[in-house]
């Protein structure tokens, strides 16, 4: 693959559908949609969801006008909800997530398009997240794309959603029922009947690590217990899922009390 950081603006290609989920976001959904309008490839859609945010981010968003799609909900749903119903009206090949307190590397977007023409049957595409300044960062020229074993997604949640792109597909939802962990639990249905592939470049920027105060998956508890609900999901794709569920369960409970006792 070339350098992306040599490619020009194009049109063509894959149509990206960018879900953005907000709440409260006046600080930082500008500096998340730049990065989305700065990108080197340039067909996608910018879809954002005010999830009842109840400071400036409806007037900031406003400001947009036609560069984006406004859908804004009356009341807080959480991001299930709100990602769904950016899903429910993206009209790409391809929906690809952004937080709005995170940005994206320039050529993100160029990088999954050559990857995903070339390889038409991947659902499911991420790669690694970064907390340093991601803008200039060199992409290198030989990337490698691999496949992530299902069975070695089940001991932990290794994709953050803001470094995702799925297939646009009806049958891929968020669980509106789960506040939390809902990412890992779509991650898991979806590997369970698709390979999912990855490559190992960082191309989005956290603000703040995934666990830090201020962010839903702040609360450590409810991430756990989340994440061993997702894991009794499975047997509903398979019922062979109940002989490794206590092992799951037992092992998501140990993670929790090791770091508890660190902390």
């Amino acid at each position: 693959m070339n350098d992306a950081t040599d490619k020009t603006h194009q049109s063509d290609g894959l149509k990206f559908s960018v879900v953005i989920p907000v709440y409260n976001g006046e600080q930082t959904m500008q500096r998340a949609l730049d990065s989305v309008m700065a990108q080197s490839y340039e067909n996608y859609e910018i879809i954002v969801v005010d999830d009842a945010s109840t400071d400036q981010t409806n007037e900031i968003l406003l400001g947009y006008g036609e560069q984006i799609t406004l859908i804004q909900k009356v009341i807080n749903s959480g991001g299930s909800v709100a990602r769904n119903a950016g899903m429910d009206v993206a009209t790409g090949d391809y929906i690809a997530f952004l937080d709005a307190d995170d940005t994206w590397h320039p050529d993100k977007l160029s990088l999954m398009n050559a990857i995903l023409e070339a390889t038409p049957s991947i659902k499911l595409l991420y790669h690694p997240y970064t907390l340093e300044p991601i803008a200039h960062k060199r992409i290198p020229e030989n990337i490698q794309v691999f496949k992530l074993p299902f069975v070695k997604l089940l001991p932990a949640n290794l994709i953050a959603t803001p470094c995702t792109v799925i297939k646009n597909d009806p049958a891929f939802r968020f669980d509106t029922n789960m506040r939390y962990t809902e990412d890992y639990d779509l991650w898991l249905r979806i590997g369970y009947k698709h390979k999912l592939h990855f490559i190992n470049i960082p191309l989005t920027q956290l603000f703040r690590p995934i666990t830090s105060e201020g962010g839903v998956s702040s609360n450590k508890w409810a991430m756990r217990k989340g994440e061993m609900r997702a894991y009794r999901k499975l047997v509903k794709l398979n019922p062979l899922f109940i002989l490794l569920l206590p092992i799951l369960v037992i092992s998501s409970l140990g993670k929790h009390l090791v770091k508890k006792v660190v902390s």
